[in-house]
């Protein structure tokens, strides 16, 4: 009896890596992705049994596997990253490939793998990925932005999902009119891109999916708006499909993916301030001012920060490379002016007690702040 209780004592303790591992796989069938190969050797004659080592380059990760009596080899659930494909195999040189970039829902097959006659001890064939042709074996029509492109894009904003307007196919839902449907300088609810823009023809609303990390930021019953924001500096990638992507993806027919940053073998961290204070001046007061057009000053500032890397103690995770942490925090504060005009019901000419004026424009202002 005592040890039944212990044993009972301890069940929801055993649930929790169950639940995290139910999260993982999840998450694996929308933004992992899967390189295989076909190992031979220089006449292409398959090498059966053949050892597989697939290493992330940033967080320093393994995963291994052998070939088929094909010599055919697959590896999946890989997060998106930089990786280095080393191949063994008794009687051979060992064979290497780095630099291979796979990014979310990415299916590629390593090419022509030769590994030549001689001795396991001899000097490793070694070829850079980014020379190397790796096909992608899919049909899917998309566009990847990579972290580098991510960091680097000029955003009104603070949404990632304000990225949509540079992929192929995507146009503004402004009937013809210049701008967008939608408020990119203020960030809130119910206040992103997904309905200002029609991919490919489509309608806007309802048509194009946004999810982050798995999760949908799209909320069907209110008329497909978006629910959530994606920061930008919290973003390692963003990938826009059109058209004949996997059956994974219920929504569409466009789907805008982004991947969360995480932490890796280095500890690698930033911390940010952005400002928009037009009291600071308008580009066009001079302007403004000549035609007596009023100006109304706002301002936006935005700080912020992220902070990832291994996770190690004495006796735990020595080398670095099984258990990482990655956590990024903003907070905002919008303080926008928006005019307001009451216009009063004008009378005839020449009312005495009205004035000389038929009607009379007044203009006021009103503000709201808002921190998250």
């Amino acid at each position: 009896m005592r040890s039944t209780i212990k044993w009972t004592g301890r069940i929801p303790w055993l649930l929790i890596p169950v639940l995290l591992l139910s999260c993982i796989i999840a998450q694996a069938q929308v933004i992992t992705a899967t390189l295989s190969g076909i190992a031979q050797d220089q006449t292409e004659a398959r090498i059966p049994g053949a050892k597989i080592i697939i290493k992330n380059e940033a967080s320093g990760d393994t995963r291994d596997t052998k070939a088929d009596n094909e010599g055919f080899w697959s590896v999946t659930a890989l997060i998106p990253g930089t990786y280095t494909v080393s191949i063994s195999a008794k009687g051979f040189t060992p064979w290497e490939e780095n630099g291979i970039l796979l990014n979310q829902g990415d299916s590629r097959t390593v090419a022509n793998i030769r590994l030549q006659v001689g001795s396991e001890t001899a000097a490793v064939t070694v070829i850079s990925g980014a020379d190397a042709e790796v096909p992608v074996d899919t049909a899917e029509i998309s566009a990847t932005l990579n972290n580098e492109l991510v960091d680097s894009a000029v955003l009104t904003g603070r949404d990632a999902a304000e990225l949509i307007k540079m992929m192929p196919g995507v146009t503004f839902n402004n009937g013809g009119s210049v701008g967008s449907g939608f408020n990119s300088i203020s960030t809130g609810t119910n206040n992103g891109p997904v309905g200002s823009f029609s991919a490919n023809g489509t309608q806007p609303y309802g048509s194009t999916a946004l999810m982050l990390d798995g999760a949908m930021l799209v909320d069907p019953g209110n008329a497909g708006g978006q629910i959530a924001n994606i920061n930008q500096d919290m973003t390692d990638s963003v990938k826009f499909m059109s058209a004949s992507y996997g059956a994974e993806y219920a929504k569409g027919p466009a789907v805008l993916q982004a991947f969360s940053k995480s932490g890796g073998q280095k500890f690698h961290g930033e911390g940010y301030l952005y400002a928009r204070n037009s009291a600071l001046g308008f580009a066009n007061d001079w302007d403004a001012n000549n035609q007596g057009v009023p100006l109304f000053p706002s301002y936006y500032y935005y700080v912020g920060g992220n902070v990832g890397g291994p996770i190690f103690f004495p006796h735990f995770n020595k080398n670095k490379d099984k258990l990482f942490f990655w956590v990024g925090y903003e907070k905002m504060i919008q303080h926008p002016y928006v005019a307001t005009v009451d216009l009063n019901v004008p009378t005839s000419m020449g009312d005495p007690e009205m004035g000389s004026n038929p009607g009379q424009v007044t203009l006021t202002t009103s503000a709201s702040t808002q921190t998250s």
